[in-house]
């Protein structure tokens, strides 16, 4: 299994799944679930076209680096197609993919941990994506990038799962293997952090 990545495919992704943002995530049917285990490819490729999306955009927020994040995509699909006869429901289906997809940018960083990340513009990234960020400009959009790139990965990774993907806490302590309490603590700072930054920022350019 080999995911194609086209410039218009790229630019799908970029701009979301429907170009705005969403609160919460649909799960598949149970029927795609179950075709899926039982080795019907045509229905394993309808939850990548459905959640490819989403894994891209995890993916980058977390390796900074857009080539990095289409390798770990594709590393993330294929070991959940090896690994899907072991799913028996025990998580939601998206929170078990994302779970992968973390695990494959985790094991792709400790491969390249002594590389520099490659600088990468963030406008393509941030258009439609999350349920805040659709109305903001490109400018907002970029100073809004720029901090969540400055927070650590412990605060990064929640806020990314919540804030952009529309996880609940729930699923996004699933997909990190965190407690509730621990994700509600980390997002605590993290808004903390980005409100002060982008505060900080407004009052310089006011002077």
């Amino acid at each position: 299994m080999y995911l194609v990545w086209t410039n218009e495919h790229r630019a799908t992704l970029a701009l979301g799944r429907r170009g705005t943002g969403r609160r919460g995530v649909r799960e598949p049917e149970p029927e795609t679930i179950r075709r899926a285990r039982a080795g019907d490819l045509r229905a394993f490729e309808s939850l990548v076209r459905e959640y490819q999306a989403d894994v891209w955009r995890f993916a980058y927020h977390l390796t900074r680096n857009r080539a990095a994040a289409e390798d770990v995509t594709q590393e993330a699909f294929l070991r959940a197609y090896r690994a899907l006869h072991s799913y028996k429901g025990q998580a939601k289906f998206t929170s078990w993919l994302l779970r992968i997809a973390r695990n494959c940018a985790v094991d792709a960083y400790r491969k390249t941990r002594r590389e520099t990340p490659v600088a990468e513009q963030p406008e393509a990234t941030m258009q439609g994506e999350g349920h805040h960020w659709g109305s903001a400009g490109p400018e907002e959009r970029a100073r809004i990038h720029d901090a969540i790139r400055r927070l650590p990965a412990s605060l990064r990774e929640p806020f990314v799962v919540i804030e952009v993907l529309g996880y609940s806490y729930e699923e996004t302590a699933v997909i990190l293997g965190l407690r509730i309490g621990t994700v509600k603590s980390r997002m605590h700072r993290a808004r903390a952090a980005l409100m002060a930054w982008l505060s900080d920022e407004e009052a310089a350019g006011e002077m």
